[in-house]
């Protein structure tokens, strides 16, 4: 299914911290002595001036992590079997004995769990892609300080320790959302709009209080292979009936949306963009409740 495009949502969002956040960046420790013990994790980069720096940002992994992560939970709210346990050594494939490089893809798509449909496994591709976010304005950051306590004797374990969080900034990325059914656009927007809210935290110590982040959907950019009047079109409504049907994808997959009217751009894809931060949310949100109506029967 991937070798061909039948639908695509280009989402540029920006993230700006509510709370102090650090995403370490994995070192032991730095070579210059100015960085603290825990420091923000960086990369080297041209800014707008045309200068190569080193700058703080958001790595895509750390981000699609997060992203992942709720979402399973999302889902095995609702139904256990449709994420694969953190607790299992094997994922849904490899329990069901299917080997990656012997099954065809259509019955690798089917027999895995609702949540690796979408971010995928080591039998399919992910339909999910997330850039790395880079900050848009300058960044202001502080270090902290701060000890481990043992819990038996309540004094000092480990310490004193530094670490560096960054407390106002504008990081701003992307998000590619390929070939998908209404349910997980849904699953993606609902997890998406958890963390917009405060419910999610990124980064380390977020038990701490750090890690709260708010984030602006800055432009939407959604391409379909049939024209879409009035409705978003999920793969299974664009792919042709052996291909639904060998992926087993939805009949009904469609999603009815006010005033949406998507316009031909390149002689092949209609296209309906916005960039307005509360109507992208409203279409998110439009498309949440599918993925909670098609879990309890997925499988």
């Amino acid at each position: 299914m991937h070798g061909r495009l039948y639908n695509q949502l280009d989402l540029e969002i920006a993230i700006i911290p509510q709370t102090p956040l650090l995403i370490k960046s994995g070192q032991k420790a730095s070579i210059d002595p100015a960085l603290p013990d825990m420091q923000f994790v960086r990369t080297r980069c041209r800014l707008p001036n045309g200068d190569v720096d080193e700058v703080v940002y958001i790595p895509g992994s750390s981000l699609r992590g997060v992203v992942r992560a709720h979402a399973e939970r999302l889902v095995r709210t609702v139904n256990e079997n449709q994420a694969c346990s953190v607790e299992a050594k094997r994922f849904c494939l490899r329990q069901k004995n299917l080997k990656e490089d012997k099954e065809p893809a259509d019955r690798l798509y089917r027999e895995s769990c609702y949540a690796c449909k979408l971010f995928g496994n080591t039998g399919i591709a992910s339909r999910v892609q997330m850039s790395d976010l880079y900050p848009a304005t300058k960044t202001l950051s502080e270090t902290r300080f701060g000890v481990a306590i043992d819990r038996i004797t309540g004094a000092v374990a480990v310490g004193p320790f530094d670490l560096e969080v960054v407390t106002d900034a504008r990081f701003e990325g992307r998000i590619i959302l390929r070939n998908f059914t209404i349910g997980p656009l849904g699953l993606l927007g609902a997890s998406l709009l958890d963390i917009a809210d405060g419910l999610v935290a990124l980064g380390h110590a977020k038990s701490r209080g750090l890690g709260r982040v708010s984030i602006e959907f800055t432009r939407a950019q959604f391409r379909f292979a049939k024209k879409a009047e009035g409705e978003f079109l999920g793969v299974g409504a664009l792919a042709e009936g052996k291909v639904r049907e060998a992926y087993q994808l939805p009949d009904n997959d469609t999603l009815p949306i006010n005033g949406l009217n998507a316009v031909q751009r390149d002689a092949l894809y209609y296209q309906a963009v916005s960039n307005d931060d509360q109507q992208i949310r409203r279409w998110l949100e439009a498309a949440a409740p599918r993925w909670v109506q098609e879990v309890p029967n997925a499988g």
